[in-house]
């Protein structure tokens, strides 16, 4: 019964916190804090009711640990803090499979890691172009960019795929487990060249769509200003930039929330997306 509880919260909320992430590029603070306590609270009762606390220590250290990985995030300036509460709200809430079926090889909140950053990467590839279709100039300028800086580029595929096929001898001969397919091994050079591809792509995107320069009557709250970390103006602040008059720069930015109830829900259906990718299960 718990997992469904569990899942019901997290479905909820990171819905939620999608939906307000899309129409007005925020979602409330108290949200993730109340997804957090009422995890806590759940496994609590579970705990005490089955006489295994395991079940709420769990959710501690797995909480705690993806929170920090959150924060490290916003400290470097990648996302919000919004954003690293959430996935603090999901390792609170999944350290484990609670009661779900899984299958991978790595331990579920490993799984869960990367399939939230696996999701993360198709959501903003998938919203990039969406929302660079507005400016065909931009892959012109892309293009002329990314020419002086292909040899790199080349430098880096070489080099990861050599990592990646001494990780499967080592795999098979360490752990006698199965290596993929001939296709899909194969097939990892062309998906490294293109998420190197679509890195600088991405860059190239923040630096010319992403941020762009207006006048302070078209401020309003809610617009992220440059520099710093990355946080959302209150309506004091931008009654005072108004009063001030002139010009500020803003940034645009990926409206994220939506990955966390998409990378939940592949998650629990799916499980380690990676070991699916590489054939060890």
């Amino acid at each position: 019964m718990i997992e469904w509880i569990l899942a019901a919260i997290g479905i909820a909320g990171f819905g939620l916190a999608g939906y307000w992430d899309l129409k007005s590029t925020e979602f409330p603070d108290w949200l993730p804090y109340s997804m957090i306590i009422l995890a806590l609270a759940v496994r609590s009762v579970f705990a005490w009711l089955s006489s295994d606390w395991g079940i709420l220590t769990s959710s501690i250290l797995v909480g705690v640990a993806f929170l920090a990985v959150g924060l490290a995030m916003y400290f470097a300036r990648q996302w919000g803090d919004g954003d690293a509460w959430l996935l603090g709200a999901l390792g609170f809430l999944f350290p484990n499979p609670s009661g779900f079926a899984y299958f991978g090889f790595f331990p579920f909140p490993v799984a869960m890691l990367f399939n939230f950053f696996l999701v993360a990467f198709i959501y903003i590839i998938a919203y990039s172009v969406v929302l660079s279709l507005t400016r065909p100039d931009v892959y012109r300028g892309f293009i002329r960019s990314f020419r002086r800086e292909y040899k790199g580029a080349v430098m880096l595929v070489g080099g990861t795929t050599a990592a990646y096929l001494i990780f499967l001898v080592t795999m098979f001969l360490s752990f006698r487990l199965a290596p993929p397919s001939p296709l899909l091994a194969a097939s990892f050079p062309a998906l490294i060249a293109f998420i190197v591809v679509f890195s600088r792509y991405g860059m190239y995107i923040e630096k010319n769509l992403f941020k762009r320069r207006i006048p302070v009557s078209r401020l309003r709250a809610g617009d992220v200003p440059v520099g710093g970390k990355w946080r959302v103006l209150r309506p004091a602040e931008v009654k005072a930039l108004k009063r001030r008059g002139g010009h500020v720069w803003i940034k645009e930015g990926v409206r994220f929330a939506p990955v966390f109830v998409i990378a939940l829900v592949v998650t629990l259906l799916f499980g380690d997306v990676f070991s699916l990718l590489l054939g060890f299960v």
